[in-house]
């Protein structure tokens, strides 16, 4: 039986169930309920409840019933949404608060304003608790849920709720009450909004603030909303960037950044505490007041778009003037010895998503990264620290070496060998962010690096080839140089397929490099090395010619050379055979093998097996890294021509392996399947393609046209 197919029918029963129950007194009811809540709250748990659904059981507990307190508590619980929650279920749950006869018991009451703190950012409508709030707010004097429902108005708060009939209730609440913590809580945001009216300080504690969501529950509700095939969202309460964002406690500790607070206002202010949304932001942003903070943007996105939109003088100014003097203060703390880890963190990570969102940095930054990058451990910060580097903008890279990344190259390569993945990684976050900003140079032929941005980004490869070439000779493959390998390859797939004429010029590796990834122990490795031959092929072949007037005769000379020597290894049995041309020029350089070396390993596979050569060894069939895939190939090859060609499975010669050209027309002679030598190694590269490896058909297509004309697509 499928069982997942038989989940909505049981639910459905289900519910059907609990209805009547609920209207059944306990005494009359046939079975028991308590299995019928287990069933609900098992699915509720595992695939959570669709609208209908959850619309169903919330209608239950937000009304008197004939269900026992337990049962509606456990529903309660496990009110997991599996899409975002219809506004119609909010509107039910708040009119089952309060007083009177049809009322749900207190308890049930606090469960459900939990339950909306908790789904309040996944509302389908997030309008719906705003036009409630007089509802909630006329509740606080219900001593059952006035803590649960001060966390709940807390957060959903904004200035066009803060009205003084609303601030009188609260002082007179808290007078009577003493210092009640969610009341003290709910008046420090009231006071936020008017200092000047709301006099007196509110005393406040970790219970003042909204309680974070049960981290189980959270997680559960997470996995829920991925598998709804419905919902879009992943179910975590995203922040919809045109809304003052609230961090809530501070668990403890000072924040570095402060929240948005906009002071001295009246109630003819229109302060970005009050926008909601993004047409009430377009619509009254020349009329918003600047808040008290401006710094508060590292953190908070509305006031990041404020500042960026409404920019001035003043407002640059009073950036600067924080930041220069909090960073000045974190840096003298750090030579001295007593750094604060967890503040210059906070302002690190703020500054680097603002560098991200405007792809610059500030002069202010720039100046101090210039000398904390002299103290720095290479650890502390590492991430934020690289991500802002990758930011500054495209220089001669002698100038930016000698000022941010030697410096920082010295911090990272002295710890451990996991770093030297991070730091290759940033350059190449480094190369497309310089490739974004280079200009373009006159169209007419000329040298590929004539401006200095184009020559920027060819001093930024090399160097990157030279610290490659260094990282892969030093780390062995098994601690750590897999890593390091697949990030020199990123950085060249990049680099390979971001050429431009006129702008991005075409910069190869040094031979040696490539050379020394092909043969790495990895098929992947090999399959995204002759990925990005090819793509350097491509590039060259739709550049405007002649080539020789943009780039010299030798870069020309090497590709070509690179080309041929990978198709000596993998195509026609050529494997580490150097040639030269009519003019003494390197035609294939064999992968710069020394033939006295090739010789010996030659005689060395001879004598294990005359079958065996140095030139067939690099091949598709016996090359260690696609062996096994070339045979798993052959074998579905075989047994597809045998069924076509209606032969006796039990008397046809069946191929041995591996397969050459050789061994294939031998089994056509002997009562064999009849499968050509080229159709059989086109497959192969195919079968690599559909399980990720695509870059070696990629590359025989880029060299051999006629072998593109035949079979590509």
């Amino acid at each position: 039986m499928d069982l997942e197919g038989e989940r909505p029918a049981v639910l459905h029963d289900a519910l059907e169930s609990l209805e009547r129950a609920s209207r059944t007194p306990a005494k009359q009811r046939a079975s028991k309920v308590s299995a019928v809540v287990d069933a609900i709250c098992r699915h509720a748990f595992d695939k959570g409840l669709d609208e209908d659904s959850l619309r169903t059981v919330v209608q239950i507990a937000s009304r008197k019933t004939e269900l026992d307190q337990t049962s509606v508590t456990t529903l309660v619980k496990n009110l997991y949404p599996a899409q975002r929650v219809p506004a119609d279920v909010v509107v039910t749950v708040v009119s089952g608060l309060g007083q009177g006869k049809g009322k749900p018991s207190p308890g049930s009451q606090n469960g459900l304003v939990k339950w909306l703190t908790i789904v309040h950012e996944i509302i389908d409508d997030p309008n719906v608790l705003p036009r409630l709030y007089g509802v909630l707010f006329g509740m606080l004097d219900m001593i059952s849920i006035r803590t649960s429902l001060c966390h709940l108005l807390s957060l959903i708060t904004r200035r066009k709720h803060v009205k003084p009939f609303r601030i009188q209730q609260l002082l007179e609440l808290s007078r009577s009450l003493g210092n009640e913590p969610a009341l003290q809580g709910l008046l420090r945001i009231y006071k936020d909004y008017y200092p000047d009216i709301i006099l007196g300080s509110t005393s406040t504690s970790r219970n003042s603030f909204p309680p974070l969501p049960d981290p189980e529950w959270r997680t559960r509700l997470l996995v829920i909303q991925q598998r709804s095939v419905a919902a879009n969202e992943d179910g975590t309460q995203q922040h919809n960037g045109f809304k003052v964002l609230r961090k809530g406690p501070k668990r403890g500790r000072i924040s570095a950044i402060p929240d948005v607070h906009t002071y001295h206002t009246n109630e003819t202010s229109v302060t970005l505490e009050g926008i909601d949304n993004v047409e009430d932001f377009v619509e009254k942003l020349d009329r918003i007041e600047p808040p008290g903070q401006l710094i508060s943007f590292l953190t908070d996105p509305l006031l990041q778009k404020y500042v960026d939109l409404k920019s001035s003088p003043i407002t640059s100014r009073r950036i600067e003037l924080w930041l220069s003097t909090c960073l000045e203060e974190q840096y003298e703390a750090v030579k001295a010895g007593t750094p604060d880890p967890l503040y210059l963190s906070e302002i690190l990570s703020g500054l680097l998503r603002h560098a991200q969102y405007t792809k610059s940095l500030s002069p202010v930054v720039q100046a101090f990264l210039k000398e904390y990058l002299l103290v720095w451990d290479g650890l502390q910060d590492i991430d934020a620290i690289l991500g802002l580097l990758s930011c500054i903008q495209i220089q001669p890279f002698q100038d930016a070496y000698a000022s941010y990344l030697s410096a920082a190259e010295r911090a990272v390569t002295g710890q451990h060998p996991e770093c030297y993945d991070q730091l290759l990684r940033f350059y190449t976050d480094l190369l497309r962010q310089w490739m974004n900003q280079a200009s373009p140079q006159p169209r007419r032929p000329g040298p590929a690096t004539a401006t200095p941005d184009q020559r920027a980004l060819h001093d930024l490869a090399s160097h990157v080839s030279s610290l490659s070439t260094s990282l892969l000779l030093s780390l062995p493959f098994s601690s750590g140089g897999s890593n390091i390998t697949s990030s020199i390859l990123t950085f060249y797939e990049l680099l390979s397929t971001s050429s431009a004429p006129y702008r991005i010029p075409i910069v190869l590796p040094p031979m040696s490099l490539i050379y020394t990834l092909a043969l790495s122990p990895s098929a992947t490795t090999l399959s995204r090395v002759c990925g990005m031959i090819g793509a350097y092929k491509t590039a060259f072949n739709k550049h405007p010619g002649p080539i020789r007037h943009f780039y010299p005769q030798e870069i020309v000379d090497a590709i070509n050379c690179c080309l041929r020597d990978i198709y000596n290894l993998l195509w026609i049995s050529r494997a580490l055979v150097a040639s030269k041309d009519a003019e003494g020029k390197d035609k294939a350089s064999g992968v710069f093998c020394d033939p006295a070396l090739r010789e010996a390993l030659n005689t060395y596979l001879g004598d294990i097996d005359r079958e065996y050569a140095i030139q067939t060894a690099f091949g598709l069939s016996n090359n260690p890294m696609l062996a096994a895939s070339s045979a798993a190939v052959w074998r579905q090859l075989e047994a597809v021509e045998i069924d076509a060609r209606g032969y006796d499975r039990s008397s046809i010669n069946w191929h041995k392996g591996p397969v050459s050209q050789r061994s294939l027309d031998v089994l056509r002679r002997n009562g064999g399947v009849d499968v050509d030598w080229e159709l059989y190694r086109v497959h192969v590269l195919q079968w690599l393609e559909e399980r990720g490896c695509a870059g070696l058909k990629e590359f025989m297509f880029a060299s051999s046209d006629a072998l593109k004309k035949k079979y590509g697509a």
